[in-house]
């Protein structure tokens, strides 16, 4: 239960979802066309990882009158964000980021078809760090962004010294930064790290940006 103004409210929602909405979730799944066992998977993996929200220390009287006086929130924005915490909103966000992380990942098996090579040959070469493997949901996977049809052995260039700048960096970060327009980037117009690279862009504006940023 929540308590606002001191009294307690119950929560007009259940914590356990219904059964129309768990047969909407899995039809949802199924119509990605992807592999459906590993994406329930990943996400269950994922939302098992998070604290349970009745876990969460709630903030105290004082902190909530510090945050409105402070103008931070006013009463209703306070509301309003704190009734999307306890609904898991915050959680929602974190498994959407990480669905679209996934599905811009490939199986050992269609990695080692896109470069024809056996998956031993590809394991092998991940470990050498000659690829980037990332473990999503008890299986290995290979995030798209290295790979390209343009480029000597379907490889982004400057792949090795790129994994060794992002191998202790959160997997989903790198690849939303892999896809997205730098504006240290620049030739014609701002570009992605996928396009600087395939464009024979150096490896030092990539080691900038990251050490300029915070990640998780």
């Amino acid at each position: 239960m929540d308590e606002t103004d001191g009294q307690p409210r119950t929560r007009p929602w259940h914590a356990q979802p219904s059964t129309d909405v768990i047969a909407a979730f899995t039809d949802a799944v199924a119509r990605l066309n992807a592999d459906g066992d590993f994406i329930v998977r990943a996400l269950t993996d994922q939302l098992l990882a998070e604290r349970p929200i009745a876990d969460q220390e709630e903030l105290t009287p004082q902190e909530i009158s510090y945050l409105t006086r402070s103008k931070a929130f006013t009463p209703e924005s306070f509301e309003k964000t704190s009734t999307r915490v306890a609904r898991g909103g915050v959680l929602a966000s974190v498994a959407s980021t990480l669905l679209t992380g996934v599905l811009q990942t490939m199986s050992a098996s269609a990695a080692a078809a896109f470069l024809s090579m056996d998956e031993d040959s590809l394991f092998a070469a991940a470990d050498r760090g000659e690829l980037y493997a990332v473990d999503v949901a008890h299986s290995r996977r290979f995030p798209s962004w290295q790979f390209s049809l343009s480029s000597p052995g379907k490889i982004l260039p400057h792949l090795t010294e790129i994994i060794d700048i992002v191998k202790d960096k959160g997997w989903v970060s790198v690849s939303a930064l892999m896809a997205t327009p730098q504006p240290v980037m620049v030739t014609d117009g701002q570009q992605s790290p996928v396009e600087w690279f395939r464009r024979g862009g150096d490896v030092e504006t990539l080691a900038r940006i990251i050490e300029a940023q915070k990640w998780r």
